[in-house]
């Protein structure tokens, strides 16, 4: 072991998350009901022994030049059970790299598998920052390092695109550059962003069915109306804001919704401006077109534990003479037909990475579950009571 570093994975991470609160339940099951064992408390005692011999853990052995990474059930350390393994190779890594996000740290690794193809792994770890930095500095090599300086600082010199580097990044909707350019593209109002004015309706709506909620779980003490109303109270916010969007992104005067492109001239419609006025631009009007993309990390299907990165365009603003619109995201356009059609027909595009998140809802989950247990204690808080 002493050549050897070892990643607890966010996915095992949370298993102790998920173990402390059937524990929680179990405890205020016997607070409630006293020593009395049903199904249900075997079964959650069989979920808390699954959690247990759960791991999923990232390994590289430094003695023997190899990455081993681990999605098994154990038994006082013995495997019983192998949901998925995976052995790279330091010799044939290309690239290795750490990024941390707050507590998390995700671990990048581009390598050549047996069958000679070019993979991506991608491994996700919680408050281990230092190890796995290790991991990273141990596996990045003189050459790799200078390379992969080199190639940021060039990236740092100028960030304009064009169709080559846009469908390098999007391979999969651009057919390696060779796809058709579209003159006109959709814009969808309920999509847009949020308006300030309208941010504190929304809430006041989401806060209503939040109390309602509250109170169904709390008067009925049954999970099922209540898990349904919370349901109802997270897509509140949605609903009530494409409603407010589709009403206020529609302009009696200027009603077009599509963006126009040609060779000369750009038609911006009114709704991506707070005048409410649109443009025709000529390039000339153009300042910049801002762009900015990340990836987002998708699980591969029928395997656990194994992700594929997938770029996707975030927003898209234009700045001109003539004003800056309003940010066009990913949901409210087919941005990247739209990109593309326009460095087709040669306007300034710069093509940015962000470290915004692809799909923000992601982060809602941990919010949800927040909302779930606290339905559960204010069911059981008058069986406590009682007691």
């Amino acid at each position: 072991m002493a050549n050897s570093i070892i990643l607890k994975s966010l996915l095992e991470t949370i298993k102790w998350l998920l173990i402390w609160l059937t524990v929680a339940g179990l405890v205020l099951g016997v607070l409630s009901q006293g020593l009395i064992f049903d199904t249900s408390d075997g079964l959650d005692i069989l979920l808390i022994l699954a959690l247990l011999m759960f791991q999923h853990r990232l390994k590289f052995d430094e003695h023997n030049n190899q990455i081993d990474v681990n999605c098994a059930a154990y038994f006082f350390k013995k495997k019983i059970f192998t949901f998925n393994h995976r052995t790279i190779d330091t010799n044939t890594i290309k690239t290795i790299s750490c990024q941390d996000n707050k507590a998390i740290s995700v671990i990048d690794i581009n390598y050549t598998s047996a069958d000679g193809k070019l993979r991506t792994y991608t491994f996700r770890c919680f408050k281990q920052s230092k190890q796995a930095q290790l991991v990273v500095n141990k596996l990045s090599t003189v050459e790799r390092v200078y390379t992969a300086k080199r190639e940021e600082a060039e990236a740092e010199k100028t960030n304009s695109a064009t169709v080559n580097k846009f469908s390098k990044i999007f391979p999969q909707n651009t057919i390696l550059g060779n796809a058709e350019a579209k003159n006109n593209i959709p814009i969808l109002r309920c999509a847009l962003p949020l308006p300030n004015s309208k941010k504190n309706l929304v809430h006041f709506i989401v806060f209503c069915f939040a109390l309602l909620t509250l109170f169904i779980a709390f008067s009925s003490q049954n999970w099922k109306p209540s898990f349904a109303f919370l349901i109802i109270t997270y897509a509140s916010y949605y609903f009530a804001r494409i409603i407010i969007c589709n009403k206020y992104y529609f302009i009696k005067t200027a009603p077009l919704s599509s963006i126009i492109i040609d060779d000369d001239e750009l038609y911006l419609p009114a709704l991506l401006f707070t005048d409410k006025t649109p443009r025709t631009l000529t390039k000339q009007d153009i300042i910049s077109i801002e762009a900015k993309w990340n990836y987002d990390h998708d699980s591969v299907e029928g395997s656990i534990g194994r992700t594929s990165k997938r770029s996707h365009l975030i927003s898209l603003v234009f700045n001109t003479t003539k004003g800056q619109s309003i940010p066009l995201s990913h949901w409210s356009v087919d941005s990247k037909t739209l990109v593309f059609s326009l460095l087709k027909y040669k306007y300034p595009v710069s093509l940015d990475r962000t470290s915004q998140m692809v799909y923000p809802f992601k982060l809602h989950v941990g919010l949800f579950v927040f909302l779930f247990i606290l339905i559960i204690l204010v069911m059981s808080l008058p069986k406590i009571i009682s007691t």
